[in-house]
């Protein structure tokens, strides 16, 4: 479900699911709004929390809890 193996292919992956996240266009935006904007690409909730977390740690967004809102780097 992460990264791809032999069971999981690469676009079932959230290695590549991240880039839908990425190709969204914004500095600042809410979290639940790009969820909004992306969720068609994800499986579920899980997959989308997977790819932020993914992306937080590469240092490809930044979030502010408090206000829940991400910003890309």
């Amino acid at each position: 479900m992460i990264t791809p193996s032999k069971t999981i292919s690469f676009k079932d992956s959230i290695v590549f699911k991240m880039m839908f996240i990425l190709d969204e266009r914004f500095e600042e935006i809410s979290l639940v709004e790009l969820y909004k904007n992306t969720k068609r690409m994800f499986l579920g909730l899980d997959e989308f929390i997977y790819a932020i977390d993914a992306l937080y740690v590469l240092g490809k967004i930044d979030m502010d809890v408090e206000q829940g809102k991400v910003k890309k780097c």
